[in-house]
């Protein structure tokens, strides 16, 4: 449960002196505003390089969480450079590119022919089923010498944990991928690569195995800039329960913006409470919650699909549980659409729900407001935002609620994170 006072990612110094400069109005509510929005102008460009066969397909959709990227045993060889925008955020491009041998793609002329000029790529995952071969070799040296990073991903494990086992019967799969990666590693090493440079065995098919979530782990907190990593936070399907968690410290740096909009700009009183909230922007950011986290049905689907579920297989658990647990949630979910693709659509979700569901979603909130622990947060930030009593009973009502219904959240990613391999 979230404490009087405790305010997530910037410190109450920090929010006074925001309040002091811009003062309790429109200005800061359009300070704040902008804050919430800078990540999606973030362009992220992800290049994946292999040759036909190699699983970049495979790894394309593991990413997305939903199939984009046509998967084909045949492996059909092409030589153009292939975007694949992400769903819910065109700004995240995953490339497929040919590998070094693909017809036209001489070495000397390679860096050009990816189109690394016209769409500077932030970092490579080089894709291989096998041996780190020698145009991944190339590869890796090419983007090395640009002083890019780049992520060695070894792809069709099930296969190789089948070959080595009719081998040695006494290996088990765990054993199997120890050695693989190890084996990996060393010749990247032996190699005289950087050591930053590391090895993934992903199972595509099941993403939520083996090393597909550090994968996502280290993309964050390797080389992305602040902003970059909220875009691919916020963005990304979390596939395991540090990316989860990861994701909900991420939303929870943002509260504090969102409840100083609400405070700048709110429009609706909650009854007795003295309390003016904008509840537009609420379930904007309930909105976003549920992009980022993957709990939009359209996601639901997609998941269902990758993972090779009944279609409702999940949809159908997370519903009861959300409708028995997590009552608020349930109600907007139920309202909101299937996808939500821009900051547009987002604006255009939030004020159709507000339209149609305010007064079963006020007296949600009310409940949660009329709690001893608000009280006791209003009575702690009054100080903090001066002499606007009003404005200082909406920040702490609405960051309350903020953090409630993100942890709400949070246990419904948890939820759908257990019902997949």
């Amino acid at each position: 449960m979230a404490q009087a006072g405790d305010i997530e990612g910037e410190t109450s110094e920090t929010i006074a002196e925001l309040t002091k400069t811009y003062g309790m109005g429109s200005t800061l509510y359009e300070k704040m505003k902008e804050a919430r929005e800078k990540w999606r102008k973030e362009v992220i460009n992800i290049a994946v390089i292999g040759q036909a066969r190699q699983g970049k397909s495979s790894l394309i959709n593991a990413f997305m969480g939903e199939k984009v990227a046509e998967v084909s045993a045949l492996g059909v060889t092409t030589t153009d450079v292939r975007p694949f925008p992400h769903p819910s955020n065109s700004n995240i491009i995953l490339w497929d590119v040919p590998g070094v041998d693909a017809v036209n793609h001489q070495r000397d002329v390679y860096i050009d022919s990816i189109g690394y000029k016209e769409h500077p790529y932030d970092f490579f995952l080089i894709v291989t089923k096998d041996i780190f071969s020698s145009d991944a070799k190339f590869v890796a040296e090419l983007v090395q010498k640009e002083n890019k990073k780049f992520y060695l991903v070894r792809t069709h494990i099930d296969h190789s944990i089948r070959d080595e086992k009719e081998d040695n019967e006494d290996m088990s799969e765990e054993e199997v991928v120890a050695k693989i990666r190890k084996n990996l590693q060393t010749e990247i090493e032996r190699l005289g690569f950087d050591t930053e440079h590391k090895v993934y065995i992903v199972n595509c098919r099941r993403p939520k195995q083996l090393d597909f979530p550090r994968l996502q782990r280290d993309i964050c907190e390797d080389n992305v800039s602040t902003w970059k990593r909220e875009a691919f936070l916020l963005t990304i399907r979390a596939f395991g329960q540090q990316m989860i968690d990861m994701k909900f410290d991420m939303f929870k740096t943002r509260i504090y913006k969102v409840a100083l909009a609400s405070a700048a700009g709110g429009a609706i009183p909650i009854p007795g409470v003295g309390a003016m909230i904008d509840m537009v922007i609420l379930i904007e950011e309930l909105l976003t919650y549920f992009v980022g986290f993957g709990l939009t049905r359209g996601a639901i689907a997609s998941l269902e699909e990758l993972n090779g579920l009944e279609s409702g297989t999940i949809e159908s658990d997370i519903a009861v549980s959300m409708e028995k647990d997590h009552k608020l949630l349930f109600l907007i979910r139920k309202e909101a659409p299937d996808r939500i693709l821009s900051k547009e659509a987002l604006k255009t979700a939030a004020l159709t729900i507000v339209k149609t569901c305010s007064g079963i979603i006020l007296t949600e909130l009310t409940l949660i407001a009329a709690s001893e622990a608000v009280e006791s947060s209003v009575a702690w930030f009054l100080p903090i935002l001066g002499s606007v009593i009003a404005a200082g009973i909406s920040y702490s009502v609405t960051a309350y609620q903020l953090r409630l219904i993100l942890k709400e959240v949070k246990e419904v990613a948890e939820l759908i994170n257990a019902c997949i391999k």
